[in-house]
């Protein structure tokens, strides 16, 4: 099983990425208006701002496309700094949301939500589960999360329901490469999967350890490696693979994301 996975590599995520895709996100999209909202909350409710009452306070600035619906948020302070922005993708067909991306004040991506059918769940729901389980969670999201040093730290895959499925955790030593890598299983979090990198530096070569649920070892190699693009199993990926992932719509409206369109 060990050996399937071995094609994958890991690299630290490229600052520039998250800017370029913002860059073709809005060059993609033809906004038609932009209404200021106080709030999220109040952005649900379709309480809108006047003009002179925008900056009074924090405020949140939402741009829609010629068709009414959501293109992307930003929150700001009342002095128009800018806090954090989150951009929407939608299915061709219904306008059910595909994709949203939230991305820090220098356009920078922490955090990123899949609807649909998104590889990384499906390998997941495989392993923990087993193949006749996957049909059960077709409708479901990938929640991915990035730290302060925009490298990916969590996966949450959760049904459209609001069942989590399972998550995964990684972890990276100080010159920020993955050095461990853990699944758990459901609600209960259940370890079920564990990764150990190992990289030595004397022969260049990275030591993998997995584990499966019992702590028992799976399996235990030594590979000859670049020390600059350690090689990876399971989910320890490169963020920029993850965002260009084509998923397969999912066949239910996950809660509170279909058709984000005015209120």
């Amino acid at each position: 099983m060990l050996t399937a996975l071995c094609n994958r590599c890991y690299f630290v995520f490229p600052v520039a990425a998250g800017i370029f895709l913002l860059t073709t996100l809005l060059s993609s999209q033809q906004p038609s208006r932009t209404e200021y909202y106080r709030s999220e909350q109040t952005f649900r409710q379709g309480i809108k701002l006047f003009p002179f009452e925008v900056h009074e306070a924090d405020y949140l600035k939402v741009v829609y496309d010629d068709q009414g619906f959501v293109r992307l948020m930003s929150w700001h302070t009342r002095v128009d700094s800018l806090i954090k922005t989150r951009s929407y993708e939608y299915w061709e067909d219904d306008k059910s949301v595909k994709r949203l991306l939230e991305l820090t004040p220098d356009s920078l991506i922490i955090r990123e939500v899949l609807f649909g059918d998104e590889p990384r769940s499906r390998e997941f729901i495989e392993y923990v589960y087993g193949v006749e389980f996957v049909p059960d969670f077709r409708n479901r999201f990938t929640e991915v999360r990035v730290d302060s040093t925009f490298r990916v730290v969590s996966y949450k895959f959760m049904s459209t329901q609001g069942q989590l499925i399972g998550a995964v955790f990684l972890d990276y030593d100080s010159l920020g490469f993955l050095i461990n890598e853990t699944w758990f299983q459901g609600e209960k979090m259940r370890r079920v999967r564990e990764f150990r990198y190992i990289f030595h530096r004397d022969t260049s070569e990275q030591e993998v350890i997995e584990r499966g649920p019992d702590g028992q070892v799976v399996s235990h190699v030594r590979i000859k490696t670049d020390p600059h693009k350690r090689a990876g199993w399971g989910l320890g990926v490169d963020v920029e693979e993850l965002l260009d992932t084509t998923t397969t719509k999912p066949q239910t409206a996950p809660p509170d994301s279909g058709n984000v369109k005015e209120q």
